[in-house]
């Protein structure tokens, strides 16, 4: 008996012990700040809602308002010349233009959220308001919504690089 509880307490000591461990040096081993994602359908509204308030300025002969957000796109230049989100300004244009952004929710998106998430974490390093579009633009066309050329005219066309990855029905899968 003497030993069953021996080896009882061991084990409980070595899972506490080892709870602590991670607790402490998750920390270290993290990639990063914690970022909030946003959703397919709330970053849908968000543009829509942006979208129908600059059109309301402007039938009224008025500046459309600022919006309290950005959307980033954090892709290659190849990809940004095949599509993106409509309303998107690239990373480029973004740091190239940091000041008129300053104060506004930057809303990062890639092809499938990892870059985006990497440029998320970034940019809260720095002290800015970010979000990350986990689904990105994968997600964005998952869900069947229009894409754009940097010219604005509408596409189905979406830069994947691959194979890997998939895109759905009516939309054209570009790989180089």
């Amino acid at each position: 008996m003497n030993r069953t509880f021996t080896f009882l307490a061991l084990l409980l000591l070595s899972a506490i012990s080892s709870q602590l461990a991670s607790a402490q040096f998750s920390r270290l081993f993290s990639s990063g700040p914690a970022i909030e994602t946003i959703q397919t359908s709330d970053l849908q509204q968000m543009l829509s809602e942006q979208k129908q308030a600059a059109e309301k300025a402007k039938a009224a002969g008025e500046t459309p308002p600022a919006s309290d957000f950005v959307v980033v796109d954090v892709r290659s230049d190849a990809e940004i010349q095949v599509s993106v989100i409509p309303g998107s300004i690239t990373k480029a244009e973004y740091e190239k233009n940091a000041k008129k952004y300053q104060g506004r929710t930057a809303i990062a998106y890639c092809l499938s959220g990892g870059r985006s998430k990497k440029y998320a974490q970034k940019l809260a390093g720095e002290g800015v308001k970010v979000k990350n579009y986990q689904d990105s633009i994968l997600g964005w066309v998952e869900a069947g919504l229009p894409l754009v050329t940097v010219e604005g005219k509408p596409t189905r066309r979406v830069h994947t690089f691959s194979d890997r990855y998939s895109v759905p029905a009516g939309y054209e899968q570009v790989t180089q």
